[in-house]
Formats: structure tokens, sequence, C-alpha cells
């Protein structure tokens, strides 16, 4: 098998990036890429009441 896809890589090398995927889909070996995962805004908190053990408190200076 290291042969044949040595001759896949090489032919691949010499084309475009929509090519390729073209190329992959045609034989059923290409899935859409992922989209980048969304970037947390911040840390998620409990909602009031949820959690009484856990106290926050605030001193503003």
């Amino acid at each position: 098998m290291g042969e044949a896809l040595d001759r896949v890589v090489e032919v691949l090398a010499g084309v475009s990036e929509d090519e390729v995927a073209a190329a992959l889909a045609a034989v059923g070996a290409s899935r859409p890429r992922a989209s980048a995962p969304l970037a947390s805004l911040g840390t998620p908190l409990p909602r009031p009441g949820s959690a009484p053990h856990i106290v926050s408190e605030v001193e503003w200076v």
C-alpha cells in the first residue's frame, strides 16, 4: 500500500486544494472541513440560588 499511497501523494502535490478536495470527494474519502470551535465568552456561572454553597463577594475600592 505504501507505493500506491506515494503515487497518490505525487499526483495530488501538483494540483490546487480545490482539485484535491474534489478528487477525494469523488472517491468518497473526504468529509467537509469542521468549522472552528466557537470561542467561549467566559466561564459559565451557576444560576442564582442553584448552588447555595457558593458565596461570591465583591469589594469595590
